[in-house]
């Protein structure tokens, strides 16, 4: 259907996002040292925002919400939030946070609050998404991968233990927890919640476990 020079970087593992404006659809996804746009009906290669890290490596799926565009990179890089011009064609930087620095596990946002574990910075954080501002932060399952469903987060470190944890006002609260008991190597999976079930993959293991209330 159609074709992009790009502008020659090399891939960082980032799977794209898609974002629908009222006059155009935009192809958003990272490079080895880029942040790029490309008109997604007719490949026309728009913009770059520089995001760079020691290991140009940047697999978190860029976050879009009314007009704003979140990514995040590990290694201590952390966050930027462009504003996206109505038209798609021009990135404007509203803040930049080091803190929370997500290495591949991933964001949520809920309720105008981002959640997500550090990288270099191994702590679990609140951040205010329009100002970056980091509300509270703490230690609770290591660094890994988040999930959000029915008012809990889901998080699962690279240490392998997984937790259900409720994200309040002014604190994380861990309400319980558990190690996953089969698999190996790294624990690198995202997890996964369909009909009230939680889906854990560790290396050659799947366990699901029942969420139901």
């Amino acid at each position: 259907i159609w074709k992009s020079g790009g502008n020659g970087e090399k891939s960082a593992y980032c799977s794209p996002q898609m974002v629908n404006l009222a006059d155009r659809n935009l192809f958003i996804t990272m490079t080895a040292t880029s942040i790029v746009g490309f008109d997604a009906d007719k490949g026309k290669y728009l913009w770059r925002h520089s995001q760079i890290n020691e290991w140009s490596v940047h697999p978190n799926t860029p976050l879009y919400h009314d007009g704003q565009l979140y990514c995040v990179s590990g290694y201590g890089k952390g966050g930027v939030m462009l504003r996206i011009s109505d038209d798609g064609k021009e990135p404007t930087q509203l803040w930049r946070d080091t803190n929370l620095d997500s290495r591949m596990g991933g964001v949520v946002l809920v309720d105008g609050r981002i959640y997500g574990a550090g990288d270099a910075n191994r702590k679990w954080f609140s951040l205010d998404w329009e100002t970056g501002e980091v509300l509270y932060s703490a230690t609770l399952v290591g660094k890994g991968n988040v999930i959000y469903a029915d008012g809990m987060l889901y998080g699962y470190g690279e240490n392998g233990k997984i937790g259900l944890i409720e994200p309040g006002e002014s604190e994380f609260k861990m309400v319980s927890s558990f190690r996953v008991p089969y698999g190996s190597d790294q624990h690198w999976a995202h997890l996964v919640i369909h009909d009230k079930k939680l889906y854990v993959r560790h290396g050659n293991s799947m366990m699901v476990y029942s969420i139901a209330k």
